[in-house]
C-alpha cells in the first residue's frame, strides 16, 4: 500500500465470467463503492462501471478495463485502497485501522506486551491482537483500557483489567 493511502476493501473472488470481482467492504463511507467512483487496487487505478452490493459487508464491482475471469483472477487478494484525502474525517481518539497496525503495545508501567498484529471486528467493540512475549493477548478497544495512542511514537499504552494476560 503506498503511503498515504487507506484501505477500504480486499478482492475475495473473481465473480461470473465477464471480469466483475466480488469485494469485502472494508469502509463505512457511504456511496464508497458506488458506480463511477475510482479504487486503486494493487499497481492500478480502476473506476467502477457497475456495483451490486451483496449483503451487509460484500460487494460485487464491474472494473473499468477488467473484462475477463483471468484478469478478475489477478485482482483476489489485493487490498483496495483511496487517497487518504478521500477518506472520511476522523474525531479525535478514533483511529483508521492502518493507523493501528504494527503499533508496540506498553502497559502504564512500560512493560512491553508486543506489537498489533490483527484487529477483530467484534460487534460492540474492537479486538486488538497484541503479539509478542510468547503468546497473543487480546485487548478491547475501551476508554478504560486503551489509555493513550501516541502515533508518532508509535505506541499505544494500555491498562489491561486482571485475567487478560
Amino acid at each position: 500500500m503506498a503511503s498515504g493511502e487507506v484501505i477500504v476493501g480486499r478482492v475475495i473472488q473473481a465473480h461470473g465470467v465477464s471480469g466483475r470481482v466480488r469485494v469485502q467492504v472494508l469502509s463505512d463511507v457511504p456511496h464508497r463503492f458506488d458506480t463511477g467512483q475510482l479504487l486503486n487496487i494493487g499497481f492500478g487505478s480502476f473506476r467502477i462501471t457497475d456495483s451490486s452490493p451483496t449483503g451487509f459487508d460484500h460487494v460485487v464491482l464491474e472494473l473499468s478495463g477488467v473484462s475477463s475471469r483471468d484478469q478478475a483472477q489477478a485482482l483476489v487478494g489485493l487490498e483496495i485502497t483511496v487517497p487518504e484525502t478521500a477518506a472520511r474525517a476522523m474525531r479525535e481518539g478514533e483511529y483508521f485501522h492502518f493507523q493501528l497496525l504494527g503499533l508496540r503495545v506498553l502497559t502504564e508501567d512500560e512493560e512491553l506486551l508486543g506489537e498489533i498484529t490483527e484487529i477483530l471486528e467484534t460487534g460492540s467493540n474492537d479486538v486488538y491482537v497484541v503479539s509478542g512475549s510468547g503468546r497473543d493477548v487480546l485487548v478491547p478497544a475501551l476508554v478504560d483500557v486503551v489509555k493513550d495512542v501516541r502515533l508518532d511514537e508509535g505506541v499505544m499504552i494500555v491498562d489491561l483489567p486482571d485475567g487478560l494476560r
